[in-house]
């Protein structure tokens, strides 16, 4: 049996009936690029080139990375708990410059942000806790379309966000026969 992700067990919650089919491909391709060049720059590896659509998130992720980022812990890590059974891609785990604490944050390219967004980096947290460390902080990176300074969305309620996922990932469950 295939352990589920965070991200599968958070969509029944995710409605994008109103966008068309092709723009939602395009997007997720776009953002799946984005964050492997963001990934790129965050272990230290040379970028020569971006994708002409990618590039202002890129310039985006550039600019608070380097303002931000002291020491990176973890860089797109695969983690799971198979005691809960769920497993979940962290973008980036590190170290502040500004207040040296440990900050857990996860990629966003949309321009908009979602509720199960607080649900999603809650279950990340969990993962990381399990693997030893111990975020002060967590939250979503909106990168600009425009290249310009991301908008960090930190959350404040990791129990009642990760109690909501764990409700999310029983009905998943549930609702798989398991």
């Amino acid at each position: 049996m295939e352990i589920p992700r965070v991200t599968e067990i958070i969509a029944p919650w995710s409605d994008f009936s109103k966008i068309p089919e092709a723009t939602l491909q395009y997007a997720a391709d776009r953002g799946s690029r984005t964050h492997e060049y963001c990934a790129r720059i965050a272990r230290g590896e040379f970028v020569m080139s971006v994708d002409a659509d990618c590039a202002p998130y890129v310039d985006s992720f550039r600019r608070w990375f380097d303002s931000q980022v002291l020491e990176v812990l973890l860089v797109e890590e695969r983690l799971e708990d198979p005691g809960l059974g769920y497993t979940g891609q962290i973008d980036l785990l590190t170290q502040a410059k500004s207040d040296r604490l440990i900050w857990l944050v996860d990629l966003k390219t949309p321009v908009i942000s979602y509720k199960q967004w607080s649900m999603q980096i809650a279950a990340y947290r969990h993962l990381v806790e399990k693997k030893g460390f111990l975020p002060e902080r967590t939250g979503s990176l909106q990168l600009s379309p425009e290249g310009k300074t991301p908008k960090m969305k930190w959350y404040q309620d990791s129990a009642k966000d990760f109690n909501a996922f764990l409700s999310a990932l029983n009905v998943h469950n549930y609702m798989k026969g398991e």
